[in-house]
């Protein structure tokens, strides 16, 4: 049996391109994490209202890693910190900031991570990533979800328990589980849109892993309630970490079955079939777009285009389409 490099899959997606060492041994000591803080060594990656902090410069952006000096001159926390680990030689820390604050520094600035994603190297857009989805658990996690009463944080940041001594529940950073599909017939795939999606967008299928199902059960699910399509012989290709806000993407190829459509739940507002040829005579007169290169969907369906194409897929993109965030 062949083995499959799914960490070098998974890693060549987008937010998945960095390894930090989370180092968990330091979350249990709030001495050792004080004094890490405290040093030179030190970095902090703010949060403002789900947009996080970049530097701008000719050359074009990059993560802002403040030392702890400028951070205090500059932010005022609205949260506690988040360790996140062991980064470049830099032991990082996220934190949500007042809507006050703002960045002073010339060449900073806030933004949306996914309009900036294109934009920024892959290393730092992992390690933003990591940033925001841990600092909008933490905002959406401060009160207890049994009693109500105000959380505290803990272990770095990674746990938030109730602080009513008759409760002291613990909740811990939440990741949804969600499939995404490329599902396949002969020298055709199958591709939806939704009504609210960019005029001529198109992606593969998806949808939340429900409970009392496994990854491949969704896969079978949710292209049948959305395309009415039974699919067999389903194949993982890699996952991705999704932080808006915090989902897990699990990526699979799959082969259909038939090949009628019906949009059984109304979810799409069009699915069709498409051959590579008519993928890029599609994509020349401007009636289908595909993802952008950011998400798992254009990479399921890129490794599928190119086993059989004359001209790769990010070719075509680059060729036929303009750059879309």
């Amino acid at each position: 049996m062949s083995i499959v490099d799914h960490l070098s899959n998974s890693t060549a997606n987008l937010f998945s391109s960095v390894t930090v060492d989370r180092a968990p041994e330091y979350r249990l000591n709030n001495e050792e994490l004080s004094v890490l803080a405290d040093s030179t060594n030190a970095r902090f990656l703010p949060v403002l209202d789900s947009q996080v902090l970049v530097s701008s410069s000719t050359t074009g952006y990059a993560v802002a890693a403040l030392t702890r000096s400028i951070f205090d001159a500059e932010f005022h926390p609205a949260g506690p910190m988040i360790y996140l680990g062991r980064f470049n030689g830099g032991h990082h820390f996220a934190i949500d900031i007042e809507p006050a604050s703002s960045a002073h520094t010339a060449g900073h600035l806030f933004g949306d991570l996914r309009q900036l994603a294109p934009l920024l190297p892959d290393t730092d857009c992992a390690l933003l990533g990591y940033t925001r989805a841990m600092v909008h658990w933490q905002r959406t996690h401060r009160h207890c979800g049994r009693c109500g009463t105000l959380n505290e944080a803990r272990n770095g940041g990674h746990v938030m328990r109730c602080t009513a001594k008759d409760c002291l529940r613990q909740q811990f950073p939440r990741t949804d589980p969600a499939i995404i599909v490329l599902v396949e017939n002969g020298t055709r795939a199958l591709f939806g849109r939704q009504a609210q999606w960019p005029k001529a967008r198109y992606s593969t299928i998806a949808g939340f892993v429900e409970p009392g199902e496994s990854a491949e059960q969704a896969v079978v699910r949710e292209v049948s309630e959305e395309t009415g399509v039974e699919v067999v012989n389903i194949t993982y290709h890699s996952s991705q970490p999704w932080p808006f806000p915090g989902t897990l993407m699990l990526g699979y190829h799959a082969k259909a079955g038939d090949t009628g459509i019906r949009l059984n739940d109304h979810e799409l507002d069009e699915a069709k079939w498409l051959s590579r040829t008519e993928i890029e005579t599609q994509m020349r007169d401007g009636t289908f777009v595909p993802p952008t290169p950011t998400s798992i969907s254009f990479r399921l369906i890129e490794t599928w285009f190119n086993q059989n194409a004359a001209t790769p897929l990010r070719v075509l993109r680059k060729t036929y389409s303009e750059l879309e965030t």
